[in-house]
């Protein structure tokens, strides 16, 4: 049974305590909806005993998230905000909880049909738009994406009352008819912005001042969203395209560089490759094998497999 209303806002339980689920748990609550947060072992006694931190901007945001560590009661909205390595374990625990619609916040670019498939239509595709990092006195300092705000599937009007919440919480969110594609089209961007980010020691900076790597990085990307469009895919958002695909070199190189020396680079980007290097990052890089087998986008290969025999980050291959 569902839980009755408390406030005017959502129903939202979180799944996932880590930067994104706080994030969204956060601001959701301070916004009025009625937010649980499931969180488990060491994040769940913290969370017990203290408010949500997050820091932003120069921005502090301290508030009381309810925590749990049972899915139970029903709700509007679910939110699932977990590591790619961690959505099918996840998402197992949601198929008998009453809920309106679940919502993925991460990438999953070969698993929608199959999640749809355990949770039903009420599955709607999404990515967060923000990223960050914990900082040593367990505060997350994050940074809100302008270029990429949380985007959510157009799943004939299901994802409405999410969206309300989210832009009632400070979220810029955009929806999109062609979530497959794009979360195939991030995968593709990510591993390539993963492995130029490893060559420079998860230093944003660094990176920004390595031109030889930037353009090798554009060329990877520029590849692999050719074989993505051989293989049907559409990438999107056009704006993305457009950058890697129409744009010179030199100039997408230059973009780049300036976002890295940016909280972007600094906040988001480079400490989530560090961390997830060996998790979602490995899993993002088996999931890419798999969208353009070898050959397909040849750039992509070589620009990924280039220190693979030494650093074990090679994508899978058949």
């Amino acid at each position: 049974m569902r839980r009755p209303r408390s406030g005017p806002g959502e129903r939202v339980l979180v799944v996932g305590a880590g930067v994104i689920g706080r994030v969204y748990a956060a601001r959701l609550a301070a916004a009025g909806n009625d937010v649980r947060l499931l969180a488990r072992g060491a994040a769940l006694r913290e969370l017990s005993e203290r408010a949500v931190v997050l820091r932003s901007g120069g921005r502090l945001l301290q508030q009381s998230v309810a925590v749990v560590d049972v899915p139970e009661g029903g709700y509007d909205t679910v939110l699932l905000a977990v590591r790619r390595d961690q959505l099918d374990s996840a998402a197992g625990c949601l198929e008998s909880v009453d809920c309106e619609r679940v919502v993925t916040l991460g990438n999953c670019p070969l698993g929608v049909p199959e999640l749809r498939a355990r949770l039903g239509d009420r599955m709607v595709a999404g990515f967060p738009g923000v990223g960050g990092f914990f900082d040593a006195d367990g505060a997350v300092e994050y940074v809100p994406i302008r270029q990429q705000p949380t985007m959510l599937e157009r799943a004939g009007g299901r994802e409405s009352g999410v969206v309300t919440a989210l832009r009632g919480a400070g979220f810029t969110v955009r929806t999109s008819g062609r979530m497959v594609d794009w979360l195939a089209t991030h995968a593709v961007f990510v591993v390539a912005m993963c492995e130029a980010l490893d060559r420079a020691a998860y230093s944003a900076p660094g990176l920004a001042d390595d031109p030889a790597t930037l353009s090798a990085l554009v060329n990877a990307i520029r590849s692999g969203f050719r074989g993505l469009r051989e293989r049907g895919i559409v990438v999107t958002p056009p704006a993305l395209a457009f950058l890697f695909t129409r744009t010179p070199r030199s100039f997408a190189a230059a973009y780049w560089s300036r976002v890295l020396r940016g909280p972007v680079g600094t906040v988001a980007l480079a400490p989530h490759a560090r961390a997830a290097r060996d998790t979602e990052i490995a899993a993002l890089r088996a999931d890419v094998a798999r969208l353009l087998p070898l050959g397909s986008a040849p750039g992509l290969d070589a620009f990924l497999r280039v220190d693979a025999s030494d650093s074990g980050l090679g994508p899978p291959r058949p």
